[in-house]
């Protein structure tokens, strides 16, 4: 059960959080929604805004239960540090849907129950699978603390039909399954080849 949620608590980075040339005051108030919710763990508003495709994997109401879980099942504490937009990428018109890539800084911390996460081993197992987890990013542990640290920099995807202001949002993991379930190819090509 334990590994379950550890794969759970991985997936959080999979969970993304856009900028509309014709509103951008509105699509800057879907990210501050987005932003906060994270931040106060309403897992309700970040499921509502996350793409609907990602409920093809597992149902919506499965992951909202495992979410509200997590920390007490876990033995692992998040808090969601300052998030800050670095940058708005143009944006594409695919198909029928607007996309729009989003640079983002964050700190993530994980406080780890000092009974469930005690030896040497356990720590450094954690320390692997966070480095899987969140490739390139820079990651620390503090002893003392029994916490570790995750500087996040990555790139968002914000959605939209053409004509709707409903954003959906979704992280880009280049190697990762679930980017490529929910993004077309057109979109991840264009960012492997340096969006502008």
């Amino acid at each position: 059960m334990k590994k379950f949620f550890l794969l759970l608590v991985l997936s959080l980075g999979s969970i993304g959080l856009a900028f509309a040339q014709a509103n951008p005051a509105l699509l800057q108030s879907h990210l501050d929604r987005y932003f906060l919710a994270t931040q106060a763990k309403d897992w309700k508003t970040v499921l509502d805004m996350v793409h609907p495709k990602v409920f093809s994997l597992a149902p919506r109401e499965m992951m909202e239960q495992m979410y509200s879980q997590m920390e007490k099942e876990s033995g692992m504490r998040f808090d969601f540090g300052e998030i800050t937009i670095l940058h708005f990428k143009a944006e594409l018109v695919h198909s029928d849907t607007v996309y729009i890539p989003v640079d983002y800084a964050m700190t993530l911390e994980i406080h780890l129950n000092p009974t469930l996460f005690s030896s040497d081993k356990q720590i450094q197992q954690l320390f692997e699978a966070f480095q899987l987890a969140y490739s390139g990013q820079q990651i620390s542990f503090d002893e003392a603390q029994n916490r570790f640290t995750i500087n996040l920099k990555n790139t968002l995807i914000a959605s939209t039909k053409k004509d709707s202001n409903h954003w959906y949002f979704g992280e880009y993991k280049a190697n990762d399954p679930l980017t490529r379930l929910i993004f077309p190819d057109a979109v991840l090509d264009r960012l492997r080849e340096g969006w502008n």
